[in-house]
């Protein structure tokens, strides 16, 4: 992923940081110290593939002025995850996962992201996800 210095004119990449297999999702928490970048690492493939894997996962990065580095270890989620949404707090992420019909509840605290083990169960396969402030 690029790290972009949006104060420079023009704007411009002035770093990457290594998040790990095909990020699909990205969302930055309501205090902008965490972001989560979602990997399909190859969830979404033939199983016969040799990238694939039945879950994908979440990173985290941590946000520190213009200073951006992966923290922890990757934290499994369903199949073919898209979406992500923080809580109007930050203290948690919502993931929604497409070929599981389901969103996966993370809690954050500080940096640490762990996985509740709660799923919500959908209707139907999420496509996206969005979150507002109160």
């Amino acid at each position: 992923m690029s790290v972009i210095d949006l104060e420079q004119t023009p704007p411009r990449v002035i770093d990457h940081v290594v998040v790990g297999d095909a990020p699909e999702g990205f969302a930055i928490s309501p205090k902008g110290d965490l972001a989560l970048a979602i990997l399909l690492r190859g969830s979404n493939s033939d199983k016969k593939a040799f990238y694939y894997n039945k879950a994908g996962a979440a990173v985290a990065l941590k946000i520190d002025g213009k200073k951006v580095t992966r923290v922890g270890p990757e934290i499994e989620l369903g199949g073919l995850p898209e979406g992500v949404a923080f809580s109007s707090d930050g203290a948690y992420a919502y993931v929604g996962n497409y070929l599981d019909s389901n969103i996966s509840v993370l809690k954050i605290e500080g940096t640490q992201v762990t996985d509740t083990g709660k799923n919500l169960k959908l209707p139907g396969p999420p496509a996206s996800l969005r979150a507002a402030p109160k």
